[in-house]
């Protein structure tokens, strides 16, 4: 069997139940993926040899193998591709360039000026909610720029690095789901080309969706409600927002909390000006945007041939072109000398080692969890073989939309449940006689939704990297508002299926 039953969601069940009990992201994928890979060696080799060689398997899941299509292998772990070794990359050079903004003032200069235009705690948020929206070429940037403008902000308002986190979560990620410029656009598009026999074009197939993705609308249009004070902040959130009241924040790790002790701001002594942090920052978001459109969008309008880069290649030439911007302009002021300035770049990415981790590993479940018994627990194969036969046709989407956010809960990945998902999807509508549109917005919903609130999903991580917040914190605050779009997209599905 290419599965081990409903065992084979027991490495993710694991991974949640403990980042939820303990609050420690890391050990818990560790666990998860431990798990695992007893599984797949207890049948291939026996018990014994299984436990023998557990801690040489751990990380040998996590290193991981190239995948081998001629030997079906999906391929696993840390070299499973180019995009996995460059995805590393990015994330320290987000670091890097974050961490430079930061250290030559700019960014609390900008925050400064941007103070001065901010109406209050309502503007700032607002401000955030619109900044996160603006930059839907990456989620990653945008999680971690947006952060980078407003942390200050929101720290001198009293406003919770939770609310922050949420800010930033709630709008990087549904954005890409629904704006068509993005590396996101192109796997979502491409997958619908290879499902729907009716859709040829990837970004009309696409926008026939927006209407019917209904958490992700949904979703920033509560971000915008929440963040304007048309809807009062409750649960775990109002908490949050009433301790802000008493603390300040410190500290870059996504897992520190709250704390008494006073941030170190030696960095904002320095004589920057908001242009400091506009420019290089204006030249990255100019570049994403330009590769974005020649890339995915103007291809399907214009006979022009695409660049050969996908998303994670884009976002290395944007940030380092970024990165030289901030170094000339820096020289070119004074603001920084060259040693200094590279011994900043360091000190930026070491700020991110540990999201880099924890990204690591929960792209590693992910593998473990997707690919097929005896490579990985098969749970992608199981699911489908329950999901089929047992569905009627009226509720459908409301069925899709709640199994893709079951699933992408669970794995932590929403590009991961779209492919899982979306033949199944497919296959299941067009079987009743249904819009297979209608079913693709549904999984595309979904995945996002359980990407949303899982704690072992990157785009999370990276939303309270890009706040500086702990981040089962953060999962926790967005629970109840995440939910309750849900809920909200899920009678929408029901009425969409029934009619």
């Amino acid at each position: 069997m290419e599965h081990f039953g409903i065992l084979s969601l027991l490495p993710s069940v694991v991974a949640l139940t403990l980042a939820i009990l303990s609050k420690r992201v890391v050990p818990s994928l560790l666990a998860g993926i431990l798990i695992g890979s007893l599984m797949i060696d207890i049948r291939t080799n026996g018990v014994l040899h299984a436990i023998m060689y557990s801690i040489t398997n751990l990380f040998g899941a996590i290193a991981g193998h190239p995948a081998d299509s001629d030997a079906g292998i999906q391929g696993m772990g840390i070299i499973k591709e180019a995009g996995r070794a460059e995805l590393i990359i990015v994330v320290f050079l987000l670091g890097a360039f974050i961490g430079v903004l930061n250290k030559s003032g700019g960014a609390y200069a900008f925050g400064e000026w941007l103070a001065t235009k901010v109406r209050g705690k309502k503007g700032a948020q607002v401000s955030t909610a619109v900044m996160g929206t603006s930059l839907f070429t990456s989620a990653y940037f945008s999680s971690l720029a947006t952060g980078t403008v407003f942390k200050p902000i929101f720290d001198r308002m009293k406003i919770s690095r939770e609310k922050l986190a949420f800010l930033l979560d709630s709008t990087s990620s549904p954005i890409n789901v629904l704006i068509p410029i993005s590396g996101w656009v192109a796997f979502m598009g491409a997958l619908m080309v290879d499902n729907i026999p009716s859709v040829d074009d990837p970004i009309s197939g696409l926008a026939q969706t927006v209407p019917f993705n209904f958490y992700n609308i949904v979703m920033i249009l509560m971000v915008f409600l929440f963040a304007s004070g048309k809807i009062k902040d409750f649960g775990p959130m109002k908490k949050a927002e009433e301790r802000a009241q008493h603390v300040n924040y410190s500290g870059v790790n996504p897992e520190v909390s709250a704390t008494t002790e006073e941030p170190d701001t030696s960095e904002n002594t320095r004589k920057a000006k908001p242009s400091d942090m506009v420019l290089p920052l204006g030249v990255t978001v100019g570049m994403l945007v330009f590769l974005g459109l020649y890339n995915y969008t103007l291809p399907y309008f214009f006979s022009i041939e695409k660049l050969p880069l996908d998303g994670n290649k884009m976002l290395i030439i944007s940030f380092s072109l970024g990165i030289i911007a901030a170094f000339i302009k820096y020289m070119a002021s004074n603001l920084m000398g060259p040693k200094e300035f590279s011994n900043e770049l360091f000190e930026g990415s070491k700020s991110v080692i540990f999201g880099a981790v924890i990204i690591t590993l929960a792209v590693t479940l992910g593998d473990i969890m997707r690919a097929p018994a005896p490579e990985g627990t098969g749970a992608a194969a199981y699911i489908e073989q329950i999901a089929k036969g047992v569905i009627p046709s009226a509720i459908i989407p409301f069925a899709l939309f709640a199994l893709s956010g079951f699933v992408a809960f669970s794995m932590g990945t929403s590009f991961g449940t779209w492919a899982i998902m979306m033949p199944i999807g497919v296959s299941l509508m067009l079987a009743t006689g249904g819009d297979p549109i209608i079913a693709a917005a549904a999984v595309l919903s979904g995945g996002a939704f359980g990407d949303h609130t899982s704690p072992i999903s990157d785009t999370s991580i990276m939303s309270s990297v890009g706040a500086e917040c702990n981040h089962m914190q953060h999962i926790n605050t967005q629970l109840p508002y995440a939910l309750t779009s849900a809920g909200i997209a899920s009678v929408l599905f029901l009425i969409a299926g029934f009619i």
